[in-house]
């Protein structure tokens, strides 16, 4: 996506760095009168006076977090890439969590600082993390009000009630030097939504490619017949897809953790279920689950089955893997809480994350430049820079919406998968036989069309149909593009950004993984075909525990190692190439049948070596083992 010259300009000024959130907020003050400074553009693009429901009553309770500076943000930076760079001197010299909190973070004493403001002020200081990188307050609407210099009003935002400064926002002047970003509202977090959809299937689903099929009253693509949508692929076909099924690689000695919000009641014995039918080794399994705190239409049943799908991935991969389940209090700022957890406590060296914000990053880099929204990326990009400091791999999906322009004005990129400093993991659509070999591979894009009534004279619309799914990636608004991804991303992709994806996997809902889950308020153990690029993510995490299984040591952030793999040795991925022939899948439903085709993607289109929808491709078994050699 080119970058207009404006754009540019702007972006030349505030985003000095790849890592531009923290810099660009973190500006000297806009105003000081010697004890408050004010906040530089508190307030979100999104805070109009039509949307303004007005001040909050005194006594409701309101939640903020402020991000901290870094002392030296840009040593930070320069470090995680030097360790993470193979043939750098410090490659693979990772620090320990209080090695790299002693030597990056911000300093007790400014804690100290914040604490003692916001004890003046009769607020409750909720959370600090270890890494002191940010710090959560509650307190009244009229304490907020009074710490903030302004009164937070209610905003009527796409039917979601979001909170902002109404004027303008200070801080008393201590704490206004050592805060980089004042966050009221998050973004909302959502999981992947193919995680959580499940399709009505009439025509019986297949077991593997072509077992079922339905007879096209009207030809598709050539053909008068199409498979049925399969099942759900079983834990021994996910090992067979992945090239494992002769490994002896099963994840052990490995911990992978997965954040999502809330936790579900039933996750253990979910587990044990799952291996039991799967003829898996019983999952060795952790959680650590806040009290959660349902907000922002976010709620406990939005994420069971996305629970149920990270978890029940990694385990069909890695099955001797250990597995940590943190769920977040609620969709904000509850998942950096959980995320410092992991981080701070040194609790895994891979996490894998099927969440993001839809077209955030193209939101907060527009020609708005809203700050506000900006802001609530600050602490995620701080965390980021420690666990690639600390050797922990953060793998994030891409989104399932494709290009989002769907729900966008124009193609847009999720965040926090285009940030430099994570892992963007894209999807794809894949076909076996009743043999475990592969039919076909594509990358991930739903398209429906339907024949119906008794003439069936067209398929409506016209084919390949109404895009309704596919794996997200695109050029960055916000960040520059990382040395690691020069020479292998076309300029025409990135127009000189951060392109995502990365790498990709299994993502489709037609060609999708089976889960087992408890729902709440059932009894019943119950399957399902699901997928996204929700799948994807922990299929790529497990895969890349198996290569440190292999090599014996932890790769952290993986990009660098990826990019130059793919330089060395691009045939170690199985690159996603435009498709010979489409491919597509049918449902009869009476006398209509419903047609979707999977391999068309919005606008991002498959082409030889990296592209937008899979980046470099699906990692093979001879990846793993490149990646595991120094």
């Amino acid at each position: 996506m080119p970058t207009s010259p404006r754009r540019a300009a702007l972006l030349a000024a505030l985003l000095a760095s790849a890592l531009v959130a923290g810099s660009a907020v973190a500006a000297a003050p806009a105003q000081a009168d010697g004890r408050r400074v004010a906040v530089p553009a508190a307030k979100p693009a999104w805070a109009t006076a039509a949307a303004d429901s007005g001040a909050l009553a005194s006594a409701t309770s309101v939640e903020l977090e402020l991000a901290l500076r870094l002392p030296d943000e840009e040593a930070a930076k320069a470090f995680a890439l030097a360790v993470s760079t193979p043939g750098t001197p410090q490659y693979g010299q990772h620090l320990s969590p209080a090695d790299w909190i002693a030597r990056f973070a911000p300093a007790q004493a400014t804690v100290d600082t914040i604490a003692a403001a916001v004890q003046k002020a009769g607020l409750t200081l909720e959370s600090v993390p270890k890494s002191r990188l940010f710090v959560t307050l509650q307190g009244s609407a009229a304490q907020v009000d009074a710490f903030l210099g302004t009164r937070v009003h209610a905003y009527d935002v796409d039917g979601q009630q979001r909170l902002a400064a109404a004027g303008t926002a200070t801080l008393p002047q201590p704490v206004a030097r050592a805060v980089a970003a004042v966050v009221l509202t998050h973004p909302r977090i959502t999981p992947g939504p193919n995680a959580k959809k499940k399709k009505p299937t009439v025509s019986p689903c297949s077991q593997y490619w072509g077992q079922h099929t339905v007879k096209l009253p009207k030809k598709a693509y050539r053909r008068s017949t199409a498979s049925t949508p399969l099942c759900g692929y079983s834990a021994k076909q996910l090992r067979q897809l992945t090239g494992l099924q002769r490994s002896n690689l099963d994840g052990a000695g490995q911990t992978v953790a997965v954040i999502d919000a809330f936790g579900a009641p039933s996750m253990r014995r979910d587990l044990a279920t799952y291996s039991q039918r799967n003829g898996l080794p019983a999952a060795s399994y952790t959680e650590l689950v806040a009290p959660g705190r349902p907000s922002y239409a976010c709620a406990p049943a939005d994420w069971q089955v996305e629970q149920a799908l990270d978890l029940e991935a990694v385990h069909a991969v890695a099955p001797r893997a250990h597995l940590l389940y943190v769920g977040a209090s609620d969709c904000g700022a509850g998942f950096d809480v959980a995320m410092s957890r992991v981080l701070d406590d040194g609790l895994a060296s891979i996490v894998s994350n099927s969440w993001g914000s839809t077209a955030l990053d193209t939101l907060a880099g527009s020609d708005l430049v809203d700050d506000a929204t900006r802001q609530s990326m600050v602490v995620m990009l701080h965390q980021q820079l420690q666990a690639a400091g600390q050797g922990v791999g953060l793998y994030f999906a891409s989104g399932d919406l494709g290009d989002d322009s769907m729900v966008a004005d124009a193609p847009a990129v999720d965040f926090p998968a285009s940030s430099p400093f994570v892992t963007a993991v894209g999807g794809t659509a894949v076909g076996l036989d009743r043999h475990g070999k592969r039919v076909f591979t594509t990358p991930w894009g739903e398209n429906v069309s339907l024949l119906s009534g008794a003439r069936k004279k067209a398929w409506s619309p016209k084919l390949p149909g109404e895009f309704i799914g596919g794996a997200g990636g695109g050029a960055s608004e916000l960040f520059p593009a990382p040395a690691y991804q020069a020479g292998l991303v076309p300029a025409s992709l990135s127009g000189g950004m951060r392109t995502a994806t990365d790498v990709s996997a299994l993502a489709a809902m037609t060609t999708g993984f089976q889960v087992g889950v408890r729902e709440t308020g059932t009894l019943t153990y119950r399957t399902a075909a699901v997928g996204g690029t929700s799948l994807a993510t922990p299929i790529v995490a497990a895969q890349v525990a198996l290569a440190q299984q292999a090599s014996g040591r932890r790769l952290g952030f993986l990009n660098p190692a990826l990019y130059a793999l793919a330089r060395r040795t691009p045939s170690a991925f199985r690159d996603v190439v435009p498709s010979a022939a489409r491919r597509a899948v049918a449902l009869r439903s009476g006398k209509d049948v419903l047609l979707v085709t999977v391999d068309r993607d919005s606008s991002l289109n498959a082409r030889r070596g990296y592209d937008l929808p899979t980046g470099l491709g699906e990692l093979t078994p001879a990846a793993l083992a490149a990646l595991g050699r120094p």
